[in-house]
């Protein structure tokens, strides 16, 4: 080949590239679309590396359409702070410098658009903002609500939340920084919104609770001492070995309630969530299957609880709604189901909303309404619903109590205390219940004589532990322990003052006064075990509770 010839080749070789590239360049691309994802992928590049981008290609893992994109037409400047566009046509290119503004220019055959001022890109420029509840007085048991309606962005709308120590609680006290920032639709993030609080830690014992071998003592600050019998592993603690002396497992840290029932228990902690543990033959863990546990199981479906109440083999939850859910045995019509005989999933009774407050019995619930009315279902062989008859109810009714604080359930009976402090009762009386000697069964409320300015009831099997205003303790029906006799009129339980937490089983009573000695009552005579408790947690792990798991 002469040089002629040569030059010829190279010259259609050149020609080819030349009409090829034309054509890459001239393939139709929306520079929009993939300015925006440029744009968010060099924010991300920069958020990774600390730096911007040089080379195109290096943006490319963050590009969602990288394989559709154009590389043969846009390039980065040298700082990276630029994405170019080659051949772009002038309209076009003034077009977009409009939507996108900021520093983005143009310079010959190339379009500058800036990939620096990214507010530029939102009409709006995006403010975090967000308010607590509670605002203050935090406490290790505070249960936080977090309300961001107050951010601004452009037409409302938020992509994403970055969230630094936000919690629903708070399991330690200090001195804590919440922050919050957010992303537009424009990809562009605020500046961080921050707020300091302060976390204390609540001293003192919130409350008791005991039945059929389990009892708990659940401090102020979110900490559970536990003992009693564990065969069933209900008391949630990962074993089956019995408790004879308290102890404390972390396992029940955060819990605010317990709800005991047969051989199984039900935890409501500070988020409002359910867990349970124990036995599960009828569905009574709530779990979906009836599989036993003995460490504490999630309930799902079940959130933004109030009060969870336990029967013998069924448990109820209270949302902060007022709707009731119910589930376990089935047997007396405890679910108000007339299809199942059990169910070992939760689900909301129909027919019941507007609920302040909830009471299982053995086999029956009561649900106190906002008005002072009563809803009863359940088993009614002895007339315990109040409803002036005993026998089956097809649904849900209401009780013929009224101008009602506060209901409570045992085994056949139930007991309801009035805003006027007084206290009226229905069902069996056989042991007493009702506080008075006489009929057996009640259908309609009576009401226990000389009981007034009742402070709160503890009602378990057949017996009956009234706290009074005053600080001392009366007590009624049977202690249920061998050769015990009814107790028909409410008795004063002798020697002890100023009770300040109390619970009941059935058989004893648990009584805490002022000084924080424990009296375990079995009888009237006088004789109790008493144990010297400690106020706070941390006392009690400072001594008592070195071994504790």
């Amino acid at each position: 080949m002469n040089f002629l010839g040569f030059v010829v080749t190279i010259g259609s070789l050149i020609g080819a590239v030349a009409i090829l590239m034309k054509e890459k360049q001239d393939k139709p691309i929306d520079v929009y679309k993939d300015y925006e994802a440029i744009l968010n992928a060099a924010g991300e590049y920069k958020d990774e590396h600390g730096e911007y981008a040089k080379d195109i290609r290096k943006l490319l893992p963050f590009v969602v359409h990288a394989s559709t994109l154009s590389t043969k037409r846009y390039a980065l400047s040298l700082d990276g702070k630029f994405l170019t566009v080659s051949h772009l046509p002038e309209g076009e290119a003034n077009r977009i410098i409009n939507e996108i503004g900021g520093d983005s220019y143009i310079n010959g055959s190339y379009t500058y658009l800036t990939l620096q001022r990214r507010n530029d890109l939102s009409k709006v420029k995006p403010i975090a903002h967000f308010s607590m509840k509670p605002e203050n007085k935090i406490s290790t048991t505070s249960f936080i609500t977090y309300d961001t309606n107050g951010c601004v962005t452009e037409d409302n709308e938020i992509l994403e939340k970055k969230w630094e120590n936000k919690y629903a609680t708070f399991k330690e006290p200090g001195m804590y920084t919440i922050r919050l920032k957010i992303r537009d639709k424009h990809n562009n993030w605020s500046d961080f919104y921050e707020k300091e609080i302060k976390v204390v830690e609540e001293k003192g014992i919130r409350a008791l609770s005991a039945y059929d071998g389990s009892f708990f003592m659940l401090f102020n600050n979110g900490k559970v001492l536990s003992r009693g019998k564990n065969e069933n592993g209900q008391l949630g603690i990962g074993s089956l070995n019995a408790y004879t002396d308290l102890k404390y497992n972390s396992m029940h840290d955060s819990v605010m309630e317990v709800a005991c029932g047969e051989g199984f228990n039900v935890f409501r902690f500070h988020d409002g969530s359910i867990g349970t543990a124990g036995t599960n033959r009828n569905g009574e863990l709530a779990t979906g299957d009836k599989n036993a546990q003995k460490t504490i199981t999630s309930v799902w479906g079940l959130h933004n609880i109030k009060q969870i109440s336990a029967g013998k083999k069924f448990a109820a939850a209270l949302d902060y709604e007022g709707n009731v859910y119910v589930w376990g045995d089935n047997s007396e019509g405890q679910l108000m189901r007339e299809d199942i005989p059990d169910s070992p999933t939760p689900f909301k009774l129909e027919k019941i909303d507007g609920v302040k407050q909830i009471a299982c019995g053995a086999n029956f619930g009561l649900a106190l309404k906002y008005d002072g009315t009563v809803m009863v279902w359940g088993d009614n062989s002895s007339g315990q619903l109040a409803v002036g008859y005993k026998g089956s109810l097809s649904e849900p009714s209401v009780a013929l109590y009224s101008n009602v604080k506060s209901v409570h359930a045992g085994d056949k009976f139930s007991l309801v205390v009035t805003e006027s402090g007084k206290v009226f009762g229905c069902g069996n009386n056989t042991f007493g219940q009702l506080g008075s000697k006489g009929k057996s069964e009640v259908y309609f409320p009576t009401e226990v004589m000389r009981v007034k300015e009742v402070e709160l009831l503890d009602v378990k099997e057949s017996l009956v532990l009234c706290i009074l205003k005053t600080g001392k303790a009366l007590v009624w029906g049977n202690f249920n322990g061998p050769g015990m006799k009814p107790i028909f009129d409410p008795t004063e339980i002798p020697g002890i003052n100023y009770i300040i937490n109390s619970a009941n089983n059935g058989k004893k009573c648990f009584l805490m006064d002022v000084n924080h000695d424990l009296y375990i009552v079995s009888d009237l005579s006088g004789r109790y075990d008493k144990k010297k408790m400690y106020e706070n947690f941390n006392d009690f792990m400072e001594n008592d509770g070195l071994n504790a798991k």
